[in-house]
Protein backbone atom coordinates (compact mmCIF):
# COMPACT_ATOMS: atom_id res chain seq x y z
CA UNK A 1 0.00 0.00 0.00
CA UNK A 2 1.55 3.12 -1.09
CA UNK A 3 0.37 6.70 0.25
CA UNK A 4 1.56 9.84 -1.93
CA UNK A 5 2.22 13.16 0.41
CA UNK A 6 3.19 16.42 -1.37
CA UNK A 7 5.13 18.11 1.31
CA UNK A 8 4.94 21.57 -0.04
CA UNK A 9 0.87 21.38 -0.21
CA UNK A 10 -0.08 21.92 3.05
CA UNK A 11 2.06 24.38 5.96
CA UNK A 12 4.42 22.34 8.39
CA UNK A 13 1.60 22.58 10.70
CA UNK A 14 -1.05 20.84 8.69
CA UNK A 15 1.86 18.17 7.75
CA UNK A 16 2.24 16.96 11.28
CA UNK A 17 -0.59 18.51 13.34
CA UNK A 18 -0.86 21.44 15.75
CA UNK A 19 -2.23 22.60 19.11
CA UNK A 20 -4.74 25.66 19.44
CA UNK A 21 -3.13 27.64 21.62
CA UNK A 22 -6.39 29.48 22.61
CA UNK A 23 -8.04 25.86 23.10
CA UNK A 24 -5.32 23.79 23.87
CA UNK A 25 -7.02 21.55 21.16
CA UNK A 26 -4.75 19.09 19.22
CA UNK A 27 -5.08 18.68 15.64
CA UNK A 28 -3.62 15.77 13.28
CA UNK A 29 -2.11 16.51 10.50
CA UNK A 30 -1.55 14.40 7.44
CA UNK A 31 1.38 12.93 7.87
CA UNK A 32 0.54 12.04 11.74
CA UNK A 33 -3.08 10.19 10.73
CA UNK A 34 -1.53 8.35 8.20
CA UNK A 35 0.92 6.86 10.88
CA UNK A 36 -1.28 6.28 13.16
CA UNK A 37 -3.66 4.64 10.54
CA UNK A 38 -0.83 2.56 9.26
CA UNK A 39 -0.21 1.22 13.16
CA UNK A 40 -3.27 0.63 14.22
CA UNK A 41 -4.79 -0.66 10.76
CA UNK A 42 -7.47 1.66 10.60
CA UNK A 43 -9.22 2.49 7.27
CA UNK A 44 -7.73 0.97 4.18
CA UNK A 45 -4.89 -0.51 6.16
CA UNK A 46 -4.87 -4.00 7.13
CA UNK A 47 -2.52 -6.35 8.99
CA UNK A 48 -1.90 -8.25 5.92
CA UNK A 49 -0.56 -5.75 3.52
CA UNK A 50 3.25 -6.08 4.21
CA UNK A 51 4.49 -2.79 2.74
CA UNK A 52 3.30 0.08 4.25
CA UNK A 53 5.06 3.04 1.97
CA UNK A 54 4.75 6.68 2.46
CA UNK A 55 6.02 8.76 -0.50
CA UNK A 56 7.06 12.41 0.22
CA UNK A 57 6.70 13.75 -3.56
CA UNK A 58 8.36 17.15 -3.30
CA UNK A 59 11.04 19.10 -2.91
CA UNK A 60 13.51 19.23 0.46
CA UNK A 61 12.57 21.84 2.63
CA UNK A 62 13.97 22.39 6.27
CA UNK A 63 10.63 23.54 7.24
CA UNK A 64 9.17 20.08 7.38
CA UNK A 65 11.92 17.42 6.71
CA UNK A 66 13.34 18.43 10.22
CA UNK A 67 10.28 17.09 11.62
CA UNK A 68 10.80 13.73 10.75
CA UNK A 69 14.24 13.62 12.04
CA UNK A 70 13.01 11.14 14.51
CA UNK A 71 11.30 9.03 11.98
CA UNK A 72 14.52 8.51 9.94
CA UNK A 73 17.15 7.94 12.56
CA UNK A 74 17.09 4.76 14.34
CA UNK A 75 14.19 5.42 16.70
CA UNK A 76 11.71 4.82 13.82
CA UNK A 77 8.93 7.49 15.58
CA UNK A 78 6.91 10.16 15.19
CA UNK A 79 6.80 12.81 17.92
CA UNK A 80 4.87 15.27 17.78
CA UNK A 81 3.78 18.35 19.52
CA UNK A 82 1.31 17.04 21.36
CA UNK A 83 3.88 14.57 23.09
CA UNK A 84 2.61 11.65 21.39
CA UNK A 85 4.87 9.27 19.78
CA UNK A 86 3.76 6.80 16.58
CA UNK A 87 6.08 4.20 16.66
CA UNK A 88 6.82 3.02 12.99
CA UNK A 89 5.87 -0.73 12.31
CA UNK A 90 8.51 -3.19 10.23
CA UNK A 91 6.28 -2.95 7.17
CA UNK A 92 6.44 1.13 6.92
CA UNK A 93 8.69 2.65 5.09
CA UNK A 94 9.59 6.28 4.70
CA UNK A 95 11.19 7.36 0.37
CA UNK A 96 10.93 11.03 -0.34
CA UNK A 97 11.10 11.37 -4.17
CA UNK A 98 13.39 14.94 -5.25
CA UNK A 99 14.84 16.35 -7.93
CA UNK A 100 17.83 17.34 -5.88
CA UNK A 101 18.81 17.83 -2.00
CA UNK A 102 20.15 21.40 -2.35
CA UNK A 103 18.19 22.70 0.74
CA UNK A 104 18.59 19.51 2.67
CA UNK A 105 20.64 19.71 5.81
CA UNK A 106 23.60 17.46 6.44
CA UNK A 107 21.75 15.70 9.32
CA UNK A 108 18.60 14.85 6.81
CA UNK A 109 21.38 13.20 4.28
CA UNK A 110 22.92 11.15 6.66
CA UNK A 111 19.75 10.18 8.04
CA UNK A 112 18.67 8.42 4.99
CA UNK A 113 19.79 5.76 2.00
CA UNK A 114 20.52 8.55 -0.87
CA UNK A 115 19.18 6.03 -4.48
CA UNK A 116 20.14 8.34 -7.75
CA UNK A 117 18.41 7.23 -10.45
CA UNK A 118 19.34 8.65 -13.81
CA UNK A 119 16.10 8.76 -15.89
CA UNK A 120 18.94 8.93 -19.57
CA UNK A 121 20.10 5.49 -17.91
CA UNK A 122 17.19 3.97 -17.33
CA UNK A 123 15.06 4.99 -19.91
CA UNK A 124 11.24 4.32 -20.71
CA UNK A 125 11.14 0.80 -21.08
CA UNK A 126 11.01 -0.40 -17.66
CA UNK A 127 7.68 1.94 -17.35
CA UNK A 128 6.63 0.79 -20.43
CA UNK A 129 7.33 -3.41 -19.55
CA UNK A 130 5.57 -2.94 -15.84
CA UNK A 131 2.38 -1.53 -17.54
CA UNK A 132 2.36 -4.52 -19.52
CA UNK A 133 2.52 -6.29 -16.72
CA UNK A 134 -0.78 -5.49 -15.42
CA UNK A 135 -1.84 -8.12 -18.50
CA UNK A 136 -0.01 -10.79 -17.32
CA UNK A 137 -1.11 -10.89 -13.43
CA UNK A 138 -3.17 -14.76 -13.68
CA UNK A 139 -6.98 -14.26 -12.62
CA UNK A 140 -6.83 -10.72 -12.78
CA UNK A 141 -9.32 -9.29 -14.52
CA UNK A 142 -6.76 -7.31 -16.91
CA UNK A 143 -5.43 -10.71 -17.76
CA UNK A 144 -4.97 -10.79 -21.59
CA UNK A 145 -2.17 -12.32 -23.44
CA UNK A 146 -3.16 -11.14 -26.84
CA UNK A 147 -2.92 -7.84 -25.31
CA UNK A 148 0.36 -8.29 -24.29
CA UNK A 149 1.53 -10.06 -27.66
CA UNK A 150 0.69 -7.50 -29.46
CA UNK A 151 1.11 -4.45 -27.46
CA UNK A 152 4.92 -6.01 -27.41
CA UNK A 153 4.92 -6.03 -31.13
CA UNK A 154 3.78 -2.44 -31.78
CA UNK A 155 6.13 -1.17 -29.38
CA UNK A 156 8.89 -3.08 -31.78
CA UNK A 157 7.70 -1.99 -34.90
CA UNK A 158 6.39 1.79 -34.10
CA UNK A 159 8.45 3.00 -31.19
CA UNK A 160 11.85 1.82 -31.30
CA UNK A 161 14.78 3.64 -29.41
CA UNK A 162 15.36 5.54 -32.94
CA UNK A 163 11.53 6.55 -32.96
CA UNK A 164 12.05 9.35 -30.13
CA UNK A 165 14.89 10.61 -31.81
CA UNK A 166 13.23 10.98 -35.22
CA UNK A 167 10.22 12.62 -32.80
CA UNK A 168 12.69 14.97 -31.51
CA UNK A 169 14.37 16.33 -34.59
CA UNK A 170 12.24 15.95 -37.31
CA UNK A 171 8.99 16.88 -35.80
CA UNK A 172 8.32 20.39 -34.06
CA UNK A 173 6.36 20.36 -30.89
CA UNK A 174 4.52 22.99 -29.32
CA UNK A 175 5.74 21.75 -25.91
CA UNK A 176 8.54 20.31 -24.88
CA UNK A 177 8.44 16.41 -23.62
CA UNK A 178 10.24 13.87 -22.36
CA UNK A 179 10.27 10.04 -23.77
CA UNK A 180 8.55 8.89 -19.87
CA UNK A 181 6.16 11.56 -20.92
CA UNK A 182 5.16 10.55 -23.98
CA UNK A 183 4.96 6.57 -22.67
CA UNK A 184 2.83 7.56 -19.76
CA UNK A 185 0.51 9.40 -22.48
CA UNK A 186 0.42 6.59 -24.75
CA UNK A 187 -0.32 3.97 -22.05
CA UNK A 188 -3.53 5.88 -20.44
CA UNK A 189 -4.96 6.23 -23.36
CA UNK A 190 -4.67 2.83 -24.53
CA UNK A 191 -6.42 1.56 -20.59
CA UNK A 192 -8.92 4.24 -21.23
CA UNK A 193 -9.78 1.99 -24.73
CA UNK A 194 -9.37 -1.38 -22.88
CA UNK A 195 -11.90 -0.29 -20.35
CA UNK A 196 -14.46 0.81 -22.42
CA UNK A 197 -14.84 -2.88 -24.12
CA UNK A 198 -16.65 -3.54 -20.51
CA UNK A 199 -18.22 -0.17 -20.17
CA UNK A 200 -21.53 -1.88 -20.39
CA UNK A 201 -23.54 -4.87 -20.19
CA UNK A 202 -23.71 -4.96 -23.80
CA UNK A 203 -20.09 -4.36 -24.87
CA UNK A 204 -18.80 -6.62 -22.45
CA UNK A 205 -21.03 -10.00 -23.63
CA UNK A 206 -19.71 -8.81 -26.77
CA UNK A 207 -16.10 -8.70 -26.47
CA UNK A 208 -16.61 -11.82 -24.31
CA UNK A 209 -18.26 -13.93 -27.34
CA UNK A 210 -15.61 -12.39 -29.49
CA UNK A 211 -12.57 -13.71 -27.39
CA UNK A 212 -14.59 -17.52 -28.01
CA UNK A 213 -15.07 -17.19 -31.24
CA UNK A 214 -10.80 -16.02 -31.69
CA UNK A 215 -10.14 -19.63 -30.61
CA UNK A 216 -12.38 -21.07 -32.96
CA UNK A 217 -11.62 -19.23 -36.05
CA UNK A 218 -8.75 -17.68 -37.44
CA UNK A 219 -10.30 -14.94 -39.27
CA UNK A 220 -11.85 -13.62 -36.34
CA UNK A 221 -8.20 -14.02 -34.38
CA UNK A 222 -6.63 -12.02 -36.51
CA UNK A 223 -9.54 -9.47 -36.52
CA UNK A 224 -9.30 -9.19 -32.63
CA UNK A 225 -5.14 -8.69 -32.53
CA UNK A 226 -5.77 -5.85 -35.27
CA UNK A 227 -7.76 -4.54 -32.75
CA UNK A 228 -4.91 -3.61 -30.13
CA UNK A 229 -3.02 -2.86 -33.18
CA UNK A 230 -5.27 0.28 -33.97
CA UNK A 231 -5.86 1.01 -29.99
CA UNK A 232 -1.96 1.31 -30.12
CA UNK A 233 -2.62 2.99 -33.08
CA UNK A 234 -4.92 5.80 -32.00
CA UNK A 235 -3.11 6.22 -28.66
CA UNK A 236 -0.07 7.08 -30.68
CA UNK A 237 -1.54 9.63 -32.68
CA UNK A 238 -3.09 11.85 -29.58
CA UNK A 239 0.05 10.87 -27.50
CA UNK A 240 2.87 11.26 -29.75
CA UNK A 241 1.12 13.21 -32.19
CA UNK A 242 -0.65 15.62 -30.04
CA UNK A 243 2.02 17.59 -29.13
CA UNK A 244 3.03 18.50 -32.24
CA UNK A 245 2.84 21.97 -33.83
CA UNK A 246 2.97 22.48 -37.72
CA UNK A 247 4.77 19.17 -38.36
CA UNK A 248 1.03 17.29 -38.09
CA UNK A 249 0.95 15.99 -42.09
CA UNK A 250 4.30 14.73 -41.42
CA UNK A 251 3.29 12.93 -38.69
CA UNK A 252 0.15 11.84 -40.65
CA UNK A 253 2.23 10.39 -43.50
CA UNK A 254 4.79 8.43 -40.94
CA UNK A 255 1.87 6.89 -38.97
CA UNK A 256 -0.28 5.92 -42.21
CA UNK A 257 3.09 4.49 -44.01
CA UNK A 258 4.08 2.41 -40.60
CA UNK A 259 0.65 0.88 -39.84
CA UNK A 260 -0.17 0.04 -43.26
CA UNK A 261 -1.99 -2.77 -42.32
CA UNK A 262 -4.56 -0.92 -39.93
CA UNK A 263 -6.17 0.66 -43.17
CA UNK A 264 -6.75 4.29 -42.17
CA UNK A 265 -9.24 5.98 -44.07
CA UNK A 266 -7.66 7.62 -47.31
CA UNK A 267 -9.16 11.27 -46.65
CA UNK A 268 -8.30 13.73 -44.65
CA UNK A 269 -5.17 13.33 -41.76
CA UNK A 270 -5.15 10.24 -39.12
CA UNK A 271 -6.01 13.35 -36.36
CA UNK A 272 -9.87 12.93 -38.02
CA UNK A 273 -10.75 9.58 -37.10
CA UNK A 274 -10.90 7.81 -33.95
CA UNK A 275 -11.04 3.48 -33.74
CA UNK A 276 -14.86 1.86 -32.61
CA UNK A 277 -13.66 -1.80 -31.79
CA UNK A 278 -16.94 -2.84 -32.16
CA UNK A 279 -17.67 -1.88 -35.67
CA UNK A 280 -13.81 -2.29 -36.31
CA UNK A 281 -13.46 0.04 -38.17
CA UNK A 282 -12.31 4.23 -38.19
CA UNK A 283 -14.78 6.99 -38.41
CA UNK A 284 -14.58 10.10 -38.52
CA UNK A 285 -15.29 12.22 -35.34
CA UNK A 286 -17.53 14.41 -37.34
CA UNK A 287 -20.23 11.51 -36.59
CA UNK A 288 -19.41 11.81 -32.89
CA UNK A 289 -21.14 15.76 -33.38
CA UNK A 290 -24.04 16.40 -31.74
CA UNK A 291 -26.96 18.47 -33.25
CA UNK A 292 -27.08 22.07 -32.26
CA UNK A 293 -29.64 23.23 -29.88
CA UNK A 294 -30.36 26.96 -30.03
CA UNK A 295 -32.79 27.00 -27.50
CA UNK A 296 -30.97 26.91 -24.53
CA UNK A 297 -31.68 30.26 -23.25
CA UNK A 298 -28.37 31.33 -22.14
CA UNK A 299 -26.29 34.50 -23.29
CA UNK A 300 -25.17 34.16 -27.05
CA UNK A 301 -22.03 34.34 -25.92
CA UNK A 302 -22.01 31.40 -23.72
CA UNK A 303 -23.58 29.10 -26.89
CA UNK A 304 -20.94 26.46 -28.62
CA UNK A 305 -21.05 24.88 -31.82
CA UNK A 306 -19.89 21.39 -31.86
CA UNK A 307 -17.59 20.64 -34.58
CA UNK A 308 -15.35 17.78 -35.15
CA UNK A 309 -12.54 19.66 -32.86
CA UNK A 310 -14.59 19.91 -29.87
CA UNK A 311 -15.97 16.41 -30.36
CA UNK A 312 -12.13 15.11 -29.98
CA UNK A 313 -10.82 17.64 -27.60
CA UNK A 314 -14.02 16.53 -25.16
CA UNK A 315 -12.60 13.28 -25.61
CA UNK A 316 -9.72 13.62 -24.58
CA UNK A 317 -10.53 15.91 -21.69
CA UNK A 318 -12.81 12.74 -20.48
CA UNK A 319 -9.82 10.37 -20.60
CA UNK A 320 -7.76 12.92 -18.63
CA UNK A 321 -10.34 12.93 -15.82
CA UNK A 322 -11.79 9.40 -15.87
CA UNK A 323 -7.78 8.27 -15.60
CA UNK A 324 -7.40 10.91 -13.45
CA UNK A 325 -4.28 12.81 -15.47
CA UNK A 326 -3.50 16.15 -15.66
CA UNK A 327 -3.27 17.55 -19.22
CA UNK A 328 -1.70 20.72 -20.48
CA UNK A 329 -3.60 22.77 -23.00
CA UNK A 330 -1.14 25.11 -25.19
CA UNK A 331 -2.28 27.65 -27.65
CA UNK A 332 -2.34 30.91 -28.45
CA UNK A 333 -5.30 33.38 -27.22
CA UNK A 334 -8.71 32.66 -28.83
CA UNK A 335 -7.98 29.39 -30.09
CA UNK A 336 -10.94 28.30 -27.38
CA UNK A 337 -8.82 26.81 -25.02
CA UNK A 338 -11.17 28.16 -21.85
CA UNK A 339 -14.63 27.35 -24.04
CA UNK A 340 -13.48 23.60 -24.81
CA UNK A 341 -12.70 23.06 -21.21
CA UNK A 342 -15.77 24.96 -20.06
CA UNK A 343 -18.09 23.28 -22.25
CA UNK A 344 -17.18 20.01 -21.16
CA UNK A 345 -16.77 20.45 -17.50
CA UNK A 346 -20.77 22.20 -17.13
CA UNK A 347 -22.00 18.60 -18.11
CA UNK A 348 -20.27 16.74 -15.07
CA UNK A 349 -21.04 15.91 -11.68
CA UNK A 350 -20.28 19.36 -9.81
CA UNK A 351 -19.81 17.39 -6.51
CA UNK A 352 -16.73 15.36 -7.95
CA UNK A 353 -15.21 18.26 -10.06
CA UNK A 354 -14.09 21.55 -9.50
Amino acid sequence: MVQQVDPKAVSSAELCGWENLKTKEWRDGVLSSMFRNMVKNLGKFTDKQKYKWVVMDGDVDPEWIESLNTVMDDNKVLTLVSNERIPLTPEMRLIIEVANLRNATPATVSRGGVLFINAMDIGWTPRYNSWLANFKKKGSKTEDETAVTQFQLCQTRYIGESFFDTMKQQYDVCQPMVDMSWVDALTVIIDYQMEQMNATKQSTEFFRELRKEAEKSTDVADRYKCMYDCFFAFAMIWSFGGCIDESKRDFNGYLRASCSTLKFPEAGTVYDYFYDPVEHKWINWNEKVKAFNPDTGNAFSTLIVGTAETSRQKYLLKIGTEKQKGLLYVGTAGTGKTSIVKDYFKDLDPDSVI
